[in-house]
């Protein structure tokens, strides 16, 4: 019995060691993950584009997209992103902007994020059916906003 007890508690750790390793900024061990470890010195478009957007959004649960009709037409493909988020009505949440730049108060993408407080969108916080974002990634992202949300 201890035998099989050793065995189910070295697979479990195992199993937990590589999903860490390959873990694209969410979830338990998100905070031990390069890019989370990285996002801490960043602020910058092209790395939220490259480390965040793409592979969170775009890439990972592909919602947005292309056309991204499941996401009310939200493309957060490289190129895109910047120019749908900044300045853009919330296509969820009539009043609110995705974001303000210079205002991450004002920035509901930080709600969808579940870096702020607010209602999430109907489908949950962001990214859905993929790992939440890491809190050095949603700091980021707020960073970025609250200089300006410059390309």
């Amino acid at each position: 019995m201890r035998s099989a007890l050793r065995l189910i508690t070295c697979v479990s750790i195992f199993a937990a060691m590589a999903c860490a390793a390959d873990d694209p900024g969410g979830g338990v061990d998100a905070g031990l993950s390069v890019s989370c470890r990285e996002a801490v010195d960043h602020s910058d478009y092209a790395w939220l584009e490259a480390k965040v957007f793409q592979p969170s959004c775009g890439a990972f649960s592909a919602c947005h997209k292309g056309a991204a009709d499941d996401a009310m037409g939200l493309n957060l493909e490289a190129g895109q992103a910047r120019g749908n988020l900044v300045g853009r009505p919330s296509q969820t949440r009539p009043g609110e902007t995705l974001v303000v730049a210079g205002d991450p108060a004002r920035s509901y993408l930080l709600v969808a994020l579940g870096q702020r407080p607010g209602t999430l969108p109907p489908s949950g916080t962001m990214p859905v059916n993929s790992p939440t974002l890491c809190a050095e990634k949603r700091d980021a992202v707020e960073r970025w906003i609250a200089a300006g949300a410059l390309p």
